[in-house]
């Protein structure tokens, strides 16, 4: 038994686990759902914020193999979200630009999203939440910190 002191790791990590369950389920999607549209939201997002980056920027970014991302990029191609542009410079490099399309699919995705974290959080006081974002937003900011260093 832990003292006062010392935070229940075991109890954090099982307590996170059984969150991230309840949520999907309650969310009604399913595991392969929740992972392509978590990749969908990841990628587009990330085209949108780095517009014109190379398929590999894209690979690296979001720790993929060369073929899941190429996978990736072809739905996202497919599905009208982004397009393909070759570099001026060097035809070998193809680049991605979200397009009108994929905007308006980041922006619903993300609607999604939190209308689904308003509802489950709604069952709890909002100075919890604000508390939950506040640790988030300490935790963030110290990985980055170590990250960098």
């Amino acid at each position: 038994m832990p003292s006062n002191n010392i935070p229940d790791y075991d109890q954090l990590f099982a307590s996170m686990l059984q969150l991230n369950k309840l949520i999907a389920q309650h969310t009604h999607e399913t595991r392969e759902e929740k992972i392509a549209t978590m990749l969908q939201f990841a990628a587009l997002n990330y085209i949108k914020d780095q517009p014109n980056i190379p398929v590999s920027d894209l690979c690296s970014h979001l720790q993929l193999s060369k073929s899941s991302a190429t996978q990736l990029v072809e739905r996202l191609v497919k599905s009208e979200f982004v397009e393909r542009v070759d570099d001026k410079e060097d035809r070998r490099i193809i680049r991605l630009v979200i397009t009108k399309n994929g905007e308006a699919r980041l922006f619903d995705i993300k609607k999604n999203m939190v209308d689904k974290l308003k509802k489950i959080f709604s069952k709890i006081p909002a100075k919890d939440t604000r508390e939950l974002i506040r640790i988030q937003n300490e935790l963030i900011e110290t990985l980055r910190k170590e990250h960098n260093n």
